[in-house]
């Protein structure tokens, strides 16, 4: 086992020798986030087939050293190594002062309970050795219950990224999508991608600086942005983008709210896929399995914590008067 912190000025270099590449799997979380962190980490290596192993870059926004040793201890280490990456504040400085004004107009900012955290997506190529020329990059708030070896040889071609196409936001002019499509320029009917799993081409990125040209959309364009970083994504990666099986990021609260497939922009056999055999599980909404009792889907998120080292943790009763408690404060 290999644990180190790295500054922004150093780059990550590969550490897993053996026959086959390490996958390289990136997530970042701040310390509220290292339960689900742990589960997002847990069934990835639960569900690894073959000869695979897992190299985790963990962008760590703030993760007590406490929660970083729990988070070891719920991995099966010959299965995977852990890298915690400390950021400096300045690399996100343009970030975090539009992060701020997205209080000033609820109305716009759908996704008000988005951390800071997520937008370290936008830095990875930066932070990651040149000698990596992909990465796949998971959110915390999702349960890998397929293969990630599959998703990990999927050809990427010439492309910037894979995704699969947003179950709740399938098309930029979706109620729920995009603010201004139309300024950009993009048609109605232009695919919409969840930002919560995607493969990306590092070398990519990196040849054409998007991690600079996606902050400085943020920040400049942060009125038009019902969805952060993911709208971000979207805007600058129109076209560029390679679409995956919808399976590797499903989301409970979106396909379970269609009442048929008819509804759903998916075909009958893919809809019925999704009910019957996701291989990731997003619990995309601001209702958590973890901040309450009425998330879809949730039980298969405490079969993962029940492996790792908060085994037995529930949404007690204590901890939802806890949690109402701090949102009256």
């Amino acid at each position: 086992m290999h644990i180190r912190n790295l500054s922004s000025g150093k780059k990550l270099e590969p550490f897993i020798k053996s026959e086959n590449d390490p996958i390289i799997v990136v997530c970042a979380a701040d310390n509220n986030y290292a339960m689900p962190l742990a589960v997002t980490m847990r069934s990835a290596t639960e569900n690894l087939k073959g000869n695979f192993k897992i190299s985790f870059f963990v962008i760590d926004g703030g993760i007590t050293n406490p929660n970083k040793q729990k988070l070891l201890k719920s991995l099966n280490l010959e299965k995977c190594e852990v890298e915690f990456v400390s950021i400096s504040n300045s690399l996100l400085r343009d970030i975090e002062e539009a992060h701020k004004s997205t209080q000033l107009d609820e109305k716009k900012i759908k996704a008000s309970y988005v951390s800071i955290a997520s937008f370290y997506r936008l830095i990875i190529p930066e932070l990651l050795s040149s000698k990596f020329e992909k990465a796949i990059y998971l959110d915390c708030d999702l349960v890998v219950k397929g293969n990630l070896g599959e998703l990990w040889q999927t050809n990427i071609g010439n492309n910037y990224l894979l995704a699969a196409q947003d179950t709740w936001i399938p098309y930029v002019s979706s109620s729920t999508g995009k603010l201004n499509y139309q300024e950009l320029g993009i048609e109605s009917n232009a695919k919409y991608f969840n930002a919560g799993v995607l493969v990306i081409n590092l070398k990519k990125w990196r040849e054409d600086r998007l991690s600079d040209k996606a902050i400085k959309y943020f920040a400049q364009n942060i009125k038009h942005l019902g969805w952060y970083d993911q709208d971000v994504l979207n805007a600058l990666f129109i076209g560029k983008w390679q679409e995956l099986d919808p399976r590797w990021n499903m989301s409970p609260i979106s396909v379970y709210g269609y009442l048929s497939w008819q509804e759903s922009p998916f075909s009958e056999e893919i809809y019925n896929s999704l009910i019957r055999d996701p291989y990731i599980i997003h619990y995309v909404s601001a209702a958590k399995p973890w901040t309450s009792r009425h998330t879809l889907l949730k039980q298969y998120f405490f079969e993962y914590v029940d492996m790792t080292a908060w085994s037995g943790w529930r949404f007690t009763f204590r901890r939802r008067f806890w949690f109402w408690l701090i949102a009256k404060l």
